[in-house]
Formats: C-alpha cells, sequence, structure tokens
C-alpha cells in the first residue's frame, strides 16, 4: 500500500486525528506540501532534518517514519505530466511515479483547506491540489484508489 498525504485538513481541529492516523498506516508512506510535513512534524513532535542543496532545487525533507517528503502542488503537476507521457526533469516527481507505478493499491489524503498560494498556482498554469490529484487519479485505473478528502 502507497499511502501520500497531501494538503491540510479544512477543519485544523482534525490536524492530529489525520497526522495519527497516516503515521499508524501500512505500507510506504509520502508526504506532499511542505504545509503538510510542517503539521505532520508538528503534531507528531518530530524534527524534520531539511536540506537545501540550492536555490534551483526543492528543499529536500527527511522525517522520521516517512519514507519520501516533497514540495506539493508543482511536484503533483509534474507526476501527472510524466503519468500523461510527457518529459518532467522534476527529481521529485520522477521519484514519486516510481512509487506510484510500482504499487497496486494507493490511498489519497487530500486536504481542503483553502491555500495562500493559489493565485501563484493561475499565474503558473498549475492546478490546485485537489484538481490535480483527481485528474492523475485518473491515469492510475489498473490501481485500487482510496480517495480520503479532509
Amino acid at each position: 500500500m502507497l499511502n501520500i498525504l497531501t494538503g491540510l485538513p479544512k477543519n485544523k481541529k482534525d490536524d492530529n486525528t489525520i497526522c495519527n492516523k497516516f503515521a499508524n498506516s501500512i505500507g510506504t508512506k509520502i508526504i506532499l506540501g511542505s504545509s503538510t510535513m510542517k503539521m505532520y512534524c508538528r503534531e507528531l513532535n518530530i524534527k524534520p532534518n531539511i536540506k537545501i542543496i540550492s536555490e534551483t532545487y526543492s528543499p529536500k525533507y527527511f522525517i522520521n517514519g516517512i519514507d519520501f517528503a516533497s514540495e506539493g502542488v508543482i511536484t503533483l503537476n509534474e507526476c501527472y505530466k510524466i503519468l500523461s507521457g510527457k518529459n518532467s526533469y522534476n527529481k521529485d516527481a520522477i521519484k514519486i511515479v516510481n512509487f506510484l507505478n510500482k504499487e497496486t493499491a494507493i490511498n489519497f489524503i487530500i486536504g481542503t483547506a483553502d491555500n495562500k498560494e493559489l493565485l501563484f498556482y493561475k499565474q503558473n498554469n498549475l492546478l490546485p491540489r485537489t484538481k490535480i490529484v483527481k485528474k492523475t487519479i485518473e491515469l492510475l485505473k489498473d490501481k485500487k484508489i482510496i480517495t480520503e478528502f479532509i
């Protein structure tokens, strides 16, 4: 089972419940989104190891109990691009697509809180989190997909 947590819950009081549920899920765990990663670490009292290689690459997040963590919306849009048969140089997206292709069952937990970066996404032709995850799921027809919008 591949478990992907991306985005913050609409209701902030759900943060702890969601994070504990995700931490206790069985299988590979991926967190997509800086705010999501911060929430997860805050709620479970984990200190992440963040490495900034250069200003042209996304920071690398290393979190105890998490198999992979990365930036969210840009990476999700690049995953969709790759799954659609287009090229991408986004190394994080390539890695996530490898996880997606390897697993037969995928559990998406998608936060629906308002994102302050919505204007940035529109200006850069990026689909918001909920839309890009839904479009990505359409390309994963041969997989058993579970989605939970929080």
